[in-house]
């Protein structure tokens, strides 16, 4: 009786021996299993995203654009094959996103990678720097530079309709250009505000250093910041002419609405409209951002 007592509690004893440690085995595995899927999970995520970065970057190649080694404007401009193809991504969703006719007239782009100006542009050419800047902040730049593309090179007049009295630089500026409109309503040339011009009739601060600017930060405020803008437009005439002028000159009738977070100031101007808050997933056309 005694042996099969005995016999009876290590046979009971070696069961749960395995029935607890089967059990605990379960347990981890199951533990490893679901570690695994996330792994996979984030994995295939980041490597979706970056198949999705890598697809916009190289359709920046079917836009007609001449691209420049960011070395051929700055020699430090160094980057690696991701930060460039992020850049590339990004620029892409910002032409794409804009009107056809726009973005025909870049012809030449450099992206760089070094200390310097954030972006540059003009007549068909635009330097933009990709480095130490949030992608909210680049696509903002780049849409302002786009705005001297628009300025200087889409709508350009010709010399027998004469000379105005603005200057771009040493090039005058012909009495059939479109944009002598826009910069007649606060400018006397392109050094010289008119008289009573005041600071609620530009969107920033710093569209009063030129009319050139003055077009490019009212291009990038339209595009970007069109409820604020029509908002802070009800208070000023001039600010309202160059809200019409973009609305039905630049931009054939559309507006637009992609900024929710800016609470519009009627009178008090921020210095440069490219740091300003704005939702990119609502003006990008792609609908899908690769850095997201």
């Amino acid at each position: 009786m005694k042996k099969a007592l005995r016999f009876y509690l290590l046979s009971f004893g070696i069961f749960l021996f395995f029935a607890i440690n089967l059990q605990n085995i379960s347990a981890l595995d199951q533990g490893n299993f679901s570690n695994d899927l996330a792994s996979a999970k984030a994995d295939t995520y980041t490597n979706h995203a970056a198949s999705i970065e890598d697809s916009y970057a190289k359709a920046l190649g079917t836009l007609g654009l001449h691209l420049y080694p960011g070395t051929s404007y700055k020699a430090d401009s160094v980057s690696s094959e991701s930060s460039l193809n992020h850049c590339k991504s990004l620029v892409y969703q910002t032409l794409v996103s804009l009107p056809e006719d726009h973005r025909e007239h870049l012809s030449h782009l450099t992206l760089y990678f070094a200390d310097g100006r954030r972006g540059l542009g003009g007549g068909s050419t635009i330097i933009l720097r990709c480095s130490d800047v949030s992608d909210k902040e680049l696509i903002s730049v780049f849409v302002h530079e786009m705005g001297h593309i628009v300025d200087t090179g889409l709508y350009t007049g010709n010399s027998s309709y004469g000379k105005s009295g603005f200057m771009d630089g040493s090039l005058p500026v012909y009495n059939n250009d479109l944009s002598l409109r826009f910069y007649l309503i606060s400018w006397k040339d392109d050094k010289t505000l008119k008289d009573g011009a005041k600071e609620s009739s530009f969107v920033s601060e710093y569209a009063m250093t030129d009319p050139f600017e003055d077009f490019a930060e009212t291009y990038n405020f339209y595009i970007l910041h069109g409820d604020q803008f029509r908002e802070m437009a009800e208070f000023d005439r001039s600010l309202m002419r160059k809200y019409l002028f973009m609305k039905y000159y630049i931009f054939k009738g559309q507006e637009h609405s992609n900024d929710p977070y800016t609470t519009a100031e009627p009178f008090e101007r921020i210095y440069d409209s490219t740091t300003l808050n704005y939702d990119e997933t609502s003006f990008i056309k792609t609908k899908t951002l690769a850095s997201l």
